[in-house]
C-alpha cells in the first residue's frame, strides 16, 4: 500500500506542477481555464490525500508533509468554493482576488513540496516557494484590485 501512495503522489504531484502554469496563464473564463482546473484540482485532492496516507506510515519524519497536504486541501476547497458561490458580500469582483489567492496558495504548496523533495527538505526550499509566490500573488492581486468596478461618491456638500 506504501508503494501505492508513493504512485499517486508523485503523479499528482507532476501533474499539478506541470498544470499550474497553464491554469494560471489562460483566460479566466469558461473553457480552457475551467477544464485545465478541474484537472489541477483533481491532482492537488490526489496530492493531499496521499500525503496523509503516507504521514500515517512515519509519522514523526512526514509531519511536514501532512501539514502541507492539510494546508493545500484547505486551500483548494475554499477556492472552489468561492468561485461556485460568487459572494455578493465580497463585491463584485472580491470573489475573483479571494479566488486567485487561495488557488495561488495551492501552487506554491505544490513548488514547495517539489523544492523540499530536490533539496532533502533545506529550509530554504520550505521558505522560497512561499515568499517569491506571496509577492507574485499580491502583484496580481494588486492588479485584480486595480479593475475592479470603483464605487462613485457622491457628496452633497456644496
Amino acid at each position: 500500500m506504501h508503494n501505492v501512495l508513493v504512485v499517486i503522489h508523485a503523479a499528482s504531484g507532476t501533474a499539478g506542477l506541470l498544470l499550474a502554469l497553464p491554469v494560471l496563464l489562460a483566460r479566466k473564463r469558461r473553457g480552457r481555464h475551467t477544464l485545465l482546473g478541474r484537472v489541477y484540482a483533481g491532482a492537488a485532492v490526489g496530492l493531499s490525500l496521499s500525503a496523509f496516507g503516507l504521514f500515517a506510515y512515519d509519522p514523526s519524519r512526514l509531519w511536514g508533509l501532512a501539514l502541507l497536504g492539510g494546508l493545500t486541501l484547505g486551500w483548494l476547497v475554499g477556492g472552489l468554493w468561492i468561485v461556485r458561490r460568487r459572494p455578493r458580500a465580497l463585491g463584485a469582483r472580491g470573489w475573483r482576488v479571494w479566488h486567485l489567492n487561495l488557488m495561488g496558495s495551492t501552487v506554491i504548496a505544490f513548488v514547495t513540496g517539489f523544492a523540499v523533495q530536490m533539496t532533502g527538505g533545506h529550509l530554504v526550499a520550505w521558505l522560497a516557494p512561499t515568499v517569491l509566490g506571496s509577492l507574485l500573488i499580491a502583484r496580481t492581486t494588486a492588479r485584480e484590485l486595480a479593475r475592479a468596478p470603483r464605487r462613485i461618491a457622491i457628496s452633497t456638500a456644496g
